[in-house]
């Protein structure tokens, strides 16, 4: 407050100089019979300036006090606006953004001038030094009165000349900045940036892949696209799944899900003044993004074609920055095909016997398809059961019809995940033509066959381009 009260008796002393060297420019006459600054405020509507000047501890004792001074008053839209663009919630946490309290007390004193100026006192340019000590610009050009602030930006006096007791009120439709001292407090790392943000989901999802966070935090400079909970809600939507664990069962497993992440970071920092209209970013996933500056915003378009928003710029991290959008970005994710999905699950077995059967094209190109694979070791136990040495002896005693028939028994023509499956038993159609009966409980799937035997699904969820694999402990039989 001592800065305040300095100003304020400097301009008034000043002010009287002048008047006194000068005595054909009088000083503007006031009505003390006027409303006062907080009166005019709040009959105006200005309820966020009047709580402002009172939260720093006697400021607007100092303005009543005060011989003379022009306030330029901001509506509470442009309040509004300056939560926005400092990322804060209420005037509370604006407070916090630009610097504490002190700092507040600069911006506020940056609107006051100690010395009264109605429109009809201006010239067509002025400069002002206001209570901060820093100097604005006001001119006038056609009847409209703007004030340029120490950052350059201009607001408008949206409605002029409010005739208060010590001096006159000019609304405008914006916040002055003055040049700010914000201190050399360290900006957040991302982890800590995104918990602030409330962007829960994000964290769950870098944290389902091991390493990733850490990386993230090591790297030398990045720039994250960050989705919000209600965009990665919109995605489980999309994707039918209801938690993030069916999501990335959906998309692929935990490496799709690092590409998706990938996709979403910039290995270089780019603040949304950084950019141009059209920008091209290769990200960690080594896959390209486009990224769109204009008046109206900054929106991101992934790999399907798909545009987001971002919505909150420039939040500044130790190593970066975040943007944070409003949808999650999707690159192009690659899956195996049955045979290598098969080969990497080390189902040797099968393999050899899908190509004896000459299966393997049937399946490659079927248009959807839930396959419950059995191990290796279930194709032995099938060999011994019926007393033959090799798949090649089960092939003979069976005959290569009735291989084919046990073969096309574990293929469902549609895609089922384990959690699409109900509670209990299903019954479910094969290509075979004669039905599984597979039941859930919980988290746990079995599968019965013709005869009656019951296996276990041993692994669920191994998502192929055509559809879904589940590794299972026995050989299914058909009626045969």
């Amino acid at each position: 407050m001592e800065k305040l009260f300095r100003f304020l008796f400097l301009g008034a002393f000043l002010f009287a100089i002048v008047a006194c060297n000068d005595e054909d420019d009088q000083p503007p006459v006031t009505d003390p019979a006027a409303p006062n600054l907080v009166e005019a405020a709040s009959e105006a509507g200005l309820t966020t300036l009047v709580a402002a000047v009172q939260a720093i501890p006697g400021l607007a004792p100092a303005l009543l006090n005060a011989d003379a001074i022009t306030v330029f008053a901001p509506t509470n839209q442009a309040f509004d606006n300056a939560l926005e663009a400092f990322g804060a919630s209420n005037l509370t946490e604006l407070v916090d953004r630009v610097g504490g309290p002190d700092n507040l007390e600069t911006v506020l004193g940056f609107h006051v001038v100690p010395a009264v100026a109605f429109s009809s006192d201006l010239n067509a340019n002025n400069t002002f030094t206001t209570l901060s000590g820093q100097s604005i610009e006001v001119n006038v050009s056609g009847g409209n009165v703007t004030v340029v602030d120490a950052t350059g930006a201009t607001a408008n006096v949206v409605e002029a000349d409010v005739e208060i007791s010590n001096g006159v009120v000019h609304v405008i439709d914006r916040v002055l900045l003055p040049d700010l001292e914000m201190g050399d407090e360290p900006a957040p790392n991302l982890v800590d940036a995104a918990t602030e943000a409330g962007l829960d989901v994000l964290l769950a999802a870098v944290t389902a892949v091991d390493g990733l966070a850490d990386a993230l935090l090591a790297a030398d400079a990045i720039t994250v696209f960050a989705p919000t909970d209600e965009a990665f809600g919109a995605a489980l939507e999309a994707f039918n799944a209801a938690d993030l664990n069916q999501l990335v069962a959906r998309i692929g497993g935990v490496e799709n899900l690092e590409t998706v992440l990938g996709f979403h970071v910039v290995p270089a920092v780019a603040f949304s003044s950084d950019l141009e209209a059209s920008n091209t970013f290769t990200t960690l996933s080594g896959q390209d993004l486009t990224v769109t500056a204009s008046n109206d915003g900054v929106t991101v378009t992934d790999a399907t074609g798909n545009t987001v928003n971002v919505i909150v710029p420039d939040v500044a991290i130790e190593n970066g920055v975040v943007h944070v959008i409003d949808g999650v970005l999707l690159p192009e994710l690659s899956f195996p095909n049955i045979v290598e999905a098969a080969t990497a699950a080390e189902l040797t077995v099968l393999i050899e016997a899908v190509l004896a059967a000459g299966l393997d094209d049937a399946l490659l190109e079927a248009e959807d398809i839930t396959v419950f694979a059995p191990t290796n070791d279930a194709f032995v136990d099938l060999l011994a059961a019926l007393e033959v040495g090799s798949l090649e002896e089960l092939i003979d005693e069976l005959g290569a019809e009735a291989v084919v028939q046990v073969l096309q028994f574990h293929v469902v023509p549609t895609v089922a995940f384990s959690f699409d499956l109900a509670e209990g038993d299903n019954e479910v159609p094969t290509l075979a033509g004669e039905t599984l009966t597979v039941t859930r409980s919980g988290s746990s799937v079995t599968v019965t066959d013709a005869a009656g035997n019951t296996y276990s699904v041993v692994a669920a969820d191994v998502a192929i381009e055509n559809g879904v694999v589940h590794v299972i402990d026995g050989v299914l039989l058909p009626t045969l």
